[in-house]
């Protein structure tokens, strides 16, 4: 014997559909991810010796953001994802849809790359390796970065507005208390 369910449709409640000129929460691009928003979202990554690479592309208002844990792996170079520089840079541009020769047209924006650990070891200095990897892997595609905030010892949010084009990166500074403040 088959049992039938007939499950009521569900429709969306007018309380639970943001209205339209309501600002909508940032999306999180968390350690490894790439994400591209749409006019009205907001890209959002927390950064450390991690770097942020976003692209805003005016022209064609299209944005987004890769939160890279790692500078190079060769093995994944080819791979879509943000785990590694080397494995963002072009994801980035196949993600907006872009070619060579839109790179022009393309506002780069690089953020974090932070000294975390207090370690006398350069092989532990991987804020400046990504930050580096970065630079190299941008020019690289012919990608120009107009805004670029890293090193430094404190943690960073990168921020990209798509509805407006606009970016923010804010520093994490810690007071004695060991509290945060953005």
């Amino acid at each position: 014997m088959q049992a039938l369910f007939n499950f009521p449709q569900v429709l969306p409640m007018p309380w639970a559909t943001p209205l339209a000129d309501e600002p909508r929460a940032p999306l999180q691009v968390a350690m490894g991810q790439l994400k591209a928003g749409a006019r009205t979202d907001q890209l959002s990554a927390l950064l450390g010796s991690c770097v942020g690479i976003g692209l805003i592309w005016k022209k064609r208002g299209r944005c987004a953001l890769a939160h890279c844990l790692l500078p190079e792996c060769a093995q994944m170079a080819d791979e879509f994802g943000a785990r590694y520089v080397n494995q963002a840079v072009p994801s980035l541009l196949r993600l907006i849809g872009a070619t060579e020769d839109d790179c022009a047209d393309i506002e780069v924006i690089v953020a974090g790359g932070a000294t975390m650990l207090n370690s006398c070891s350069s092989r532990l200095q991987i804020g400046q390796q990504n930050a580096d990897a970065a630079r190299k892997h941008l020019r690289k595609f012919g990608l120009n970065v107009s805004y670029c905030r890293i090193g430094g010892k404190c943690g960073r949010t990168m921020t990209i507005d798509c509805a407006t084009c606009t970016y923010s990166v804010q520093e994490i500074v810690t007071t004695c208390a060991g509290t945060a403040h953005a």
